[in-house]
């Protein structure tokens, strides 16, 4: 099942399939599983909307929402594994200007991730704040050989997706710093992109903090947030965008590491802010 007919499939709800490929050690991909939450809710908001349409849905990547994604947030209760999962959403609310809604993955019975998604309308403002950091000065993308998808080395969900690392080193190397740079892009071209799609890219890097280990050790993330600065959807971005990243460890003790990266897409304007809460037990 191609991750069109995934998003389609969680965006009417009940069971979806899991394609193989898709996983991250024993687990489904972190930005699949909040890229389903997101269709899913997306879904319960076209609904409330009276739209009741989900005929563009193929053309989409997902269902209409009335207002652009401001943010999204994903709690990783349990790893799911590749094959049927179920996925329920509701709308919290649908206000004036923001409507909230939540979703929930389950496999087996068992919780194993829940989500909120907030979206706002655009509102006249006489607070404007430029973004304070700017696009990374990188190497052209062309330049940079993606990392290969090598069996039971790289990530599975690697062949899915083109990263292209610039700053910051490789996982487990004992890097001195916890800092990590890059391009994103989706291998394959979607028809259109949506914020879906932002959310597949967004959680593909390693996180940031594992290079600093000497050795193999678990991570992986525990609560994950994305803060959409600009809107995201087929006006704005392009099929085959290619995203510059830049990951920063802002504090790591007791088992956790917490760190936020910015995602820009074409132009060098800010998309998108990740803040994670990391896991880890080395």
């Amino acid at each position: 099942m191609s991750l069109q007919s995934m998003l389609e499939a969680a965006s009417a709800g009940g069971t979806v399939e899991i394609a193989d490929g898709w996983t991250q050690g024993r687990a489904i991909y972190g930005g699949l599983t909040g890229a389903l939450l997101l269709a899913a809710i997306k879904g319960r908001v076209g609904d409330a909307a009276g739209t009741g349409d989900r005929a563009g849905v193929a053309d989409r990547g997902g269902a209409a929402s009335p207002h652009p994604l401001r943010s999204f947030t994903v709690s990783f209760v349990g790893p799911a594994t590749t094959g049927e999962v179920q996925i329920h959403a509701e709308i919290l609310r649908v206000g004036t200007n923001v409507t909230q809604g939540q979703a929930t993955l389950r496999q087996g019975g068992e919780i194993v991730a829940t989500a909120l998604a907030a979206f706002g309308k655009h509102r006249d403002s006489t607070i404007v704040v430029t973004p304070r950091h700017p696009v990374p000065d990188l190497p052209e993308p062309e330049t940079i050989e993606p990392f290969p998808y090598i069996e039971k080395v790289t990530p599975e969900f690697y062949r899915f997706l083109a990263l292209r690392q610039v700053g910051g080193a490789l996982p487990f190397s004992g890097a001195e710093t916890g800092d990590l740079s890059g391009w994103a892009q989706l291998r394959e071209t979607p028809e259109e992109f949506h914020e879906e799609h932002l959310l597949v890219l967004a959680d593909a890097w390693p996180p940031a903090t594992i290079q600093m280990l000497s050795g193999f050790a678990p991570a992986s993330s525990l609560t994950w947030t994305l803060e959409l600065v600009a809107e995201v959807g087929p006006d704005t971005i392009p099929p085959e965008a290619i995203f510059a990243y830049e990951a920063t460890t802002d504090a790591s003790r007791d088992g956790y590491a917490h760190t936020h990266a910015m995602l820009w897409g074409p132009g060098g304007a800010l998309t998108a802010i990740s803040r994670q809460t990391i896991t880890v037990f080395g």
